[in-house]
């Protein structure tokens, strides 16, 4: 059954990733490196995770990440992500909100509930985002979702590729997800 959840959550992502919504303003962009990316067989579009900086230039603790378009076939337009991205494909649930501290951040991706994220400020006073696999801690860099065929609904997604670095070793890092 968790199997075809996490299915399910993959096609969900897929799905949401083939639209071409309409958006409602501009997305801001951080002051700095973008925490990580995800990209798609489908286009050069990326959707990018950045720190939601407040006034005062420190991250907002209900809402501390960043989440936007750039869009590569429209010139490296920066566009918002809809609602309905957010809900169901892109956006991140954080887990515990009310205990959570000013440096450290614990979320699940909505369309992805098996693994755990943490955004977390590091030694070097950066924010970064992690993930442990086999008990090694992961600073994650780039997602990659491979889409091959399927029809508009339900697209065939082939693998996820999750891309970083291992914090241990400091040497590079990849997964394939196959759902």
């Amino acid at each position: 059954m968790k199997s075809l959840i996490s299915i399910t959550g993959l096609l969900i992502l897929a799905i949401f990733t083939s639209f071409g919504f309409k958006y409602s303003g501009e997305a801001e962009t951080n002051r700095g490196d973008h925490l990580f990316k995800i990209g798609r067989s489908r286009d050069a579009n990326e959707i990018i995770y950045d720190i939601n900086f407040d006034k005062n230039g420190k991250p907002v603790n209900s809402d501390p990440l960043n989440i936007y378009w750039i869009k590569k076939t429209k010139n490296n337009k920066v566009e918002s992500l809809t609602w309905i991205q957010k809900k169901f494909a892109y956006g991140i649930k954080i887990l515990d909100p009310g205990s959570q501290n000013i440096n450290e951040w614990n979320f699940k991706f909505v369309s992805y509930a098996k693994r755990t994220f943490i955004l977390k400020k590091t030694a070097g006073n950066r924010y970064k985002v992690f993930t442990t696999l086999k008990n090694k801690e992961i600073e994650v860099t780039r997602i990659f979702v491979q889409i091959d065929g399927g029809s508009f609904w339900v697209p065939s997604i082939t693998y996820v590729k999750l891309f970083g670095i291992d914090t241990q070793s400091n040497t590079k890092f990849a997964e394939t997800i196959i759902p």
